[in-house]
């Protein structure tokens, strides 16, 4: 059967293949035998000269049929028959064999298949035998026409040898003679393998490539890079504005399903694409270009276009290998922890440090936290980092002169899981900290599952006599209902409310709400990204115990040095 784009996306991944696979030829071709009334019958491959190759048969085959006389018998009746009687001829002593061509444009050049039935001379076919052959070779042929269309395509080596052409090609032109390279990708492909099986996420492919060939321009190059990725190359002189509009063209060619046996079926693209010379001024850089813009198009849900730009690109490079690199680094130490002051209102006094994580990745710098730690989200890493800061957070806590409160952060993940409670304690038992200097504080941006999971398991940390917080409150889709839900000891301001305070009365308006709805539940109240006076004086005139923020001090990597702004 050959490759298969969507087997490929998917090989670790285990699935009944549905359609003409081994063991499905091999009943068809069981239920042949009697159908025809046939001593034998054989898929067959043909070269030019006639050589024949069995790929798939049932009954007994005579000798002869693997010979290339053969194959010259079958080849030299195709060429004599009038396209209107049953083809038949005689096969050798005492065998006469039908057959039908198995439909295979690419192959008119190559080799040809064919679905063959044979029995003993003297007893001839019927016109049944001839249609249960003809049923079943039209499986054969829808399949063998899809997998001749992916296959004439170029691929990824071939790709980056027209890409480097394009170049040079453009190179020699005037500066405004650019061209582009389109990344397109069939959405959600790993669902469509589960819910239809491979074969259909084959034929969606094979109608894809035909309407992409459709809506492509002369002069236009296209590929197929694996996995239901495709390259298209356009004209050199092609602008960036004519791209776009090639890239809604694109798109829409998925407005219409798929027509099947089993009904339509929906599809949708993502196009991720760059400019030659604008976005990058060599292959690998240009196809970086695209696929980075591919990835931020599909973040989106699928459906979508991105060109690209240097921001884009440059967050994708820092995320290439990010899981192996972010593994190594808590293996090797690379992490660190910078310390915001938390400071009361009142008394204007520290009383507690934020511990945010960090990370010098090795040729890249520090990286950005929200970039990292989202992608240790997605790739199923972040609880290596949450035990990281934990552990290491409260070992530094133990070093301060002093016994301020140290806040930490951890991921929801692991309410779902029920081991958050299990983790703080282990924590606490090695490292010694007492309870109560310990808060752990979970984003409200991110969701925390099952409300009754997450309760019992919030429930437990609390009763270990650990604080618990709200962090980025208002930020986020529900957080009115985790107030009335979970046990809370304090809710951390969002930085967008307090931005605005003493700028838009509506800004003011809902933070004294807020601020009074936390008194009346015996919540305390933190406000982040405090960076003015006036914020400051609002908040403590209207009674928000803490703030953090750089008007206070700036994060510090050693916390157990006076923080300068507090001296």
């Amino acid at each position: 059967m050959g490759s298969s784009p969507a087997r490929d996306a998917q090989e670790k991944t285990k699935h009944e293949y549905s359609g003409a696979s081994s063991e499905r030829r091999s009943l068809l071709f069981r239920l042949l035998l009697p159908a025809t009334g046939g001593s034998a019958v054989a898929l067959l491959d043909i070269s030019a000269n006639g050589t024949p190759v069995v790929l798939q048969s049932a009954g007994s085959l005579p000798a002869a049929l693997h010979k290339v006389d053969a194959g010259n018998i079958i080849l030299d009746a195709e060429r004599r028959w009038d396209g209107k009687t049953v083809f038949a001829c005689p096969f050798f002593k005492d065998w006469s064999l039908i057959r039908i061509p198995i439909a295979n444009q690419a192959h008119d050049n190559g080799p040809k298949q064919f679905l063959i039935a044979l029995r003993l001379e003297g007893n001839n076919f019927s016109s049944a035998a001839e249609s249960a052959l003809q049923g079943v070779a039209s499986q054969f042929s829808s399949e063998a026409l899809e997998q001749a269309g992916r296959s004439s395509l170029p691929d990824r080596e071939e790709s980056l040898l027209i890409l480097n052409q394009f170049i040079e090609k453009t190179g020699k032109l005037s500066r405004r003679a650019v061209f582009s390279l389109i990344h397109l990708n069939l959405d959600h492909l790993s669902l469509i393998n589960e819910r239809y099986g491979w074969d259909t996420a084959d034929l969606i492919l094979a109608e894809m490539i035909r309407r992409l060939k459709s809506v492509l321009p002369d002069g236009a190059f296209l590929s197929s890079i694996g996995g239901g990725h495709f390259m298209v190359l356009t004209p050199p002189g092609t602008t960036a504005v004519t791209t776009r509009s090639l890239v809604h063209a694109i798109l829409q060619i998925s407005s219409t399903p798929v027509s099947l046996e089993m009904g339509a079926v929906a599809f949708s693209i993502s196009a991720g694409w760059s400019v030659y010379p604008q976005d990058a001024e060599d292959a690998n850089q240009l196809i970086l270009a695209a696929r980075a813009a591919l990835t931020e198009a599909n973040r989106t849900g699928g459906g979508h276009e991105r060109r690209a730009n240097a921001e884009l690109t440059n967050t994708y490079a820092i995320s290439s290998n990010l899981e192996q690199d972010l593994l190594k680094a808590v293996e090797d130490g690379a992490l660190f922890l910078k310390w915001m002051p938390i400071v009361d209102t009142e008394s204007q006094k520290i009383v507690g440090h934020e511990a945010l994580l960090r990370w010098i990745r090795p040729g890249h710098g520090e990286v950005a936290p929200n970039l990292f730690i989202r992608y240790a989200e997605e790739a199923g890493i972040i609880e290596a980092l949450d035990s990281w800061s934990l552990r290491n957070a409260c070992l530094a806590a133990l070093r301060w002169p002093t016994p301020l409160r140290v806040c930490v952060n951890v991921s929801p993940v692991w309410l779902v899981n029920e081991r958050l409670a299990l983790l703080v304690d282990t924590v606490l038992t090695e490292t010694g900290l007492p309870p109560g200097r310990l808060q752990i504080e979970l984003s409200e941006c991110r969701p925390f599952g099952p409300s009754d999971i997450a309760f019992r398991e919030l429930s437990r940390v609390r009763a270990l006599g650990v604080r618990l917080a709200i962090d980025d409150f208002g930020a986020g889709y529900s957080s009115l209902e985790r107030l009335r839900i979970y046990p809370l000891d304090q809710i951390k301001l969002d930085r967008g409310f307090v931005q605005y305070l003493g700028e838009d009365m509506r800004a003011d308006e809902v933070m004294y709400a807020i601020l009074s709805l936390a008194r009346s539940l015996n919540i305390t109240c933190c406000a982040k990204g405090v960076e003015t006076e006036h914020q400051m004086a609002l908040l403590d005139a209207n009674g928000c115990e803490e703030v953090q923020g750089y008007l206070l001090g700036a994060p510090i990597r050693d916390s157990h040095v006076p923080h300068p702004a507090m001296t």
